[in-house]
This record gives structure tokens, sequence and C-alpha cells, in this order.
């Protein structure tokens, strides 16, 4: 009997043993996992980062990788200011008195519900001019937004082009923000602030 108590005291032994040994330090915590949506925002060090975050997060989906890209009204003296198209805004007037940041992520939010997940959206931006400071910049791009939304059926476009003019600041943190845009169509295709309507 003690010789089969003996021999149930080494096997666990040896079993503790095995554990142990397989382990390099089971008191030390294990390495996080990486993220399953990994988020490719780049620190907005120059203005033109800026609208590489804005391209990717449409192409990531990311509703808060866009709004990331604005001022931040705790941070900096001025709020964000969208001046839509002209012909735009005497189609639908109201619509963009006193647009808000919060209507920016309305209006991105309810556009990304209605596009499939595996939809590709792409955004373009090629420049036109730029005027850049030490802490402001302003920025003219042309652009073209392609989005394959679950709305056609109801005549909603989904190609967007014409031009924005851009004023950014440099923030306490270093980061460059968008605070000023103001959009422009060019005569033939919808502009942006048409999507901006169709998804407020």
């Amino acid at each position: 009997m003690q010789a089969l108590f003996s021999a149930k005291r080494i096997s666990l032994i040896l079993l503790l043993f095995g554990v142990f040994a397989g382990c390099e330090n089971p008191f030390t915590t294990r390495q996080p996992e990486p993220p399953t949506n990994p988020s490719n925002f780049i620190p907005p060090s120059t203005p033109d980062i800026v609208f590489i975050n804005l391209r990717i997060a449409f192409e990531e989906r990311n509703v808060e990788n866009y709004i990331r890209s604005f001022v931040d009204t705790t941070r900096s003296e001025n709020t964000f200011i969208f001046v839509p198209d002209r012909g735009v805004a005497a189609a639908n007037p109201g619509t963009f008195q006193n647009w808000q940041l919060l209507d920016e992520r309305r209006y991105v939010t309810q556009l990304l519900q209605v596009t499939p997940a595996d939809s590709i959206h792409t955004l373009r931006f090629v420049e036109e001019q730029r005027n850049e400071g030490a802490t402001t910049a302003t920025f003219t791009q042309n652009y073209e937004l392609i989005l394959h939304h679950q709305r056609q059926n109801e005549n909603i476009p989904i190609e967007y082009r014409g031009q924005s003019q851009f004023s950014l600041e440099k923030n306490e943190s270093g980061d460059w923000v968008i605070y000023r845009w103001e959009d422009f169509t060019n005569g033939e295709d919808p502009p942006w602030s048409e999507l901006k309507v169709l998804f407020q």
C-alpha cells in the first residue's frame, strides 16, 4: 500500500515537473494577442498624412479614424466648419446650418451601415495647391470617392467627384487636423456635399 502511495506521489511530481519544464516562466503575464482588426491610422505629423488617414479610414470602414482627422474642440480654439457646395446648399436649405462634427460622424456611420463589409470603397485625392506654414496649412484637393452602397435602387450615386479646400492646424500634441472644409462641384459629378445630404 505504501509502495502504491509512493508511486502515485512520484507520478504526480513527474507530471508537475513536465508541466513547469514546458513553461519559460509560469508566473509571467502572457503577451497580448494582436487586435483582430488592426488600425492603420498614421500619427499625422505632417498635413499630407491627414489625407492618407482619410483614405485609409474609408477603405477600412473606420468611423473613429475618420473623425480623428478633424479638430477636437477640447484641444483647440477652432471648431469644425463645413462649407458645402453652393448648389447643394441651395437645393437643401437648412441642412448644413450649424453642421458639426457630430453630423460628420452621423453621415459616415449611416453610409457605412448600408455598404456591405466586402464592398470596396475608393477615396483618391489629387493635390491642386497648398500653402503650408509652421502651424497652419491650406490644401486644395481634387477628389474622387466611389462607394458601393446598397441604396443604388433609390438612384443614389456611388461616385462623387469635386474639389475641396481644407484648412488644417497643428494641435498642441503636434498632430495636424482639419478645422475647415469647403466643398465645390466640378460641374459634372455630384460633389461630396451631396453624399452628406443623402446619408445625413
